[in-house]
């Protein structure tokens, strides 16, 4: 899909606006990942997250537990909760996915995480040293209408908004189903609306590394497991979206991201 041949869409760059050594401000900035028996990653990843943030002065991870079948739970109580105790990480389970819905639960995620900015992190991914600090001196160059992302194709969850920005184009588009394009879909959706791409790999920093998932493990919690075909159905619902001028996502569901949530095994939420 020729994408970005087709519209008019505004890109930071780098070397017209170049990133300032330090920033005003300090926003609160919410790492979001969701998570359905992907436990065996996040034991790698989350610790290892937070340590090279933690410097931040308002650094906030949020975990939702999507129904997982795995140990994650037992984990978490085991081996995270000094961060919980500190305010640093919040944990939510959902026991109500049958399948794992990637902009469902993101939309849970965002809904719920108390940052002015709201950044999606795969459980697969680590955000580098330091990413929380490149992100608020990005915010600086653009302090509305924009879209933080990894690069202009290959975000693979790499993405965030500002949270009252995302909460008003009603979030990841659910009419998605399965795996792939939910994060474009976002993107193109806000671009469409006038938001700028600041994207990190342009000139902020290299953050963002990966464990290489096996693509035969990709749709193994999703209803349909062919992940080849539901990228297929899920970009020709994008390009409709984008034909019909349907940027703001979710017309049809009131409530959309709605969810029973536990909250740190002990609050009960429902949003």
């Amino acid at each position: 899909m020729a994408i970005w041949n087709d519209y008019n869409w505004d890109f930071w760059n780098p070397n017209k606006e170049p990133m300032p050594l330090k920033a005003k401000k300090h926003r609160k900035i919410s790492f979001c990942t969701t998570c359905m028996d992907r436990a065996y990653d996040l034991k790698v990843t989350l610790p290892k997250n937070i340590e090279d943030n933690i410097d931040y002065p308002k650094v906030e991870f949020v975990i939702l537990n999507y129904n997982s079948k795995d140990d994650l739970d037992d984990w978490i109580k085991k081996e995270m909760m000094k961060y919980i105790d500190a305010g640093i990480l919040n944990y939510y389970k959902t026991t109500e996915p049958k399948f794992y819905s990637m902009s469902h639960s993101r939309n849970v995620a965002f809904k719920v995480a108390q940052g002015d900015m709201v950044n999606n992190i795969d459980a697969d991914n680590y955000t580098c040293a330091h990413f929380a600090f490149a992100l608020n001196r990005l915010a600086e160059l653009c302090p509305k209408k924009a879209v933080f992302a990894k690069g202009k194709r290959m975000m693979h969850g790499r993405i965030g908004m500002y949270k009252d920005e995302f909460m008003a184009i009603q979030g990841y588009s659910e009419d998605l189903e399965g795996y792939g394009e939910d994060d474009k879909n976002l993107l193109y959706r806000a671009m469409a609306l006038g938001y700028k791409m600041m994207w990190w790999e342009g000139g902020a920093g290299h953050f963002m590394e990966r464990i290489k998932t096996p693509r035969k493990v990709v749709g193994n919690n999703m209803e349909n497991k062919n992940w080849k075909q539901t990228e297929k159905i899920n970009k020709k619902i994008t390009q409709e979206q984008l034909k019909k001028k349907e940027f703001v996502a979710n017309q049809s569901r009131p409530h959309w991201g709605k969810a029973h949530l536990v909250k740190n095994f002990s609050e009960e939420i429902d949003i």
